[in-house]
């Protein structure tokens, strides 16, 4: 009886899944509404993203020939330019207690910390946009590299840098927002600043929404059930907690300086956070994590490059 149980569960799950998978290679195929990302590209004439075979010097090949989604196929990318694409996933059978994950191949080649590549999602058809880096309420955000993390504009978080690399990025979001919004909207926007440097862009293939049971995330070992690394850093932490029952999140973050002064609060969030302190001065920090009305206090030790 009991293996009949686990059976039907495993079976439920697989069916639950498979019908809030989406995928976008660029090929022409993934047309379906019902199994595919639309992508809807700003129609506005200065908008540079295109669908196609890249033709670049960094950008030369898709990751999954023939096309890509790229700022331009064939020029580097104009100055003073604002150009978006967004989309929509539905979800049509949520399943609690399952993040949902949006994953990407990438390459970047923008100036660094002058250009950049921003991502938000929004909850409410698009009414408000949440930046998704340094989110409290995303549930995981990883696969690039920590130097392409920059800000533009006044700290606004985005993709910077070059990395000629193809990178596997996961965006998961917590089951809380799926089970509460039956659609998900994503944009991607890229910006550039008035000075012209002939970079090439960005560069992306392969998208897929789909539930996640496991994250291809190696596990930190932890003693407790909380983590916080590394405490020597040039400005990102990572906080990270291993659930013991359903109802744990972190509740609350909260950072000082060596004087005892509160810097920053964090709001709830779940098991895991990627914090930047970068704008602070260089020096020893203390950072208190509330999990179940109960704080932890840890040490970080802030060397900027």
């Amino acid at each position: 009886m009991k293996k009949l149980i686990l059976t039907f569960f495993i079976f439920s799950s697989i069916i639950s899944i498979s019908q809030n998978y989406y995928q976008q290679f660029f090929d022409g195929a993934n047309t379906n509404p019902n199994t595919s990302l639309i992508i809807g590209i700003q129609t506005n004439s200065t908008n540079i993203w295109q669908i196609g075979k890249p033709q670049k010097t960094l950008f030369s090949s898709a990751s999954t020939t023939p096309n890509v989604i790229v700022t331009d196929t064939i020029n580097t990318y104009p100055i003073n330019n604002v150009s978006t694409f967004t989309f929509a996933i539905k979800q049509t059978a949520p399943m609690p207690g399952y993040p949902y994950a949006l994953q990407w191949k990438q390459k970047l080649d923008m100036d660094a910390g002058f250009d950049g590549g921003i991502i938000e999602v929004s909850m409410n058809s698009g009414n408000t946009w949440q930046n998704v880096h340094n989110n409290p309420n995303i549930y995981q955000f990883y696969g690039f590299l920590p130097g392409n993390k920059d800000t533009i504009n006044g700290n606004e978080y985005c993709f910077s840098g070059t990395d000629s690399v193809w990178r596997d990025i996961w965006l998961c979001l917590p089951s809380f927002y799926t089970s509460q919004n039956d659609t998900i909207m994503y944009k991607f926007s890229f910006k550039s600043d008035s000075i012209n440097t002939n970079k090439e862009g960005w560069m992306i293939d392969n998208m897929i929404g789909h539930t996640t049971i496991l994250h291809p995330v190696k596990e930190i070992s932890q003693i407790d059930n909380i983590v916080v690394y590394p405490n020597i850093t040039n400005g990102i932490v990572n906080v990270e907690m291993k659930k013991k029952t359903e109802t744990d999140v972190i509740q609350n973050i909260q950072l000082f300086n060596s004087e005892g002064k509160l810097l920053e609060t964090y709001g709830q969030t779940y098991t895991k956070v990627v914090l930047d302190i970068s704008k602070h001065k260089a020096g020893l920090y203390y950072l208190n994590v509330t999990i179940n009305k109960k704080v932890s206090k840890f040490k970080i030790l802030y060397e900027k490059n």
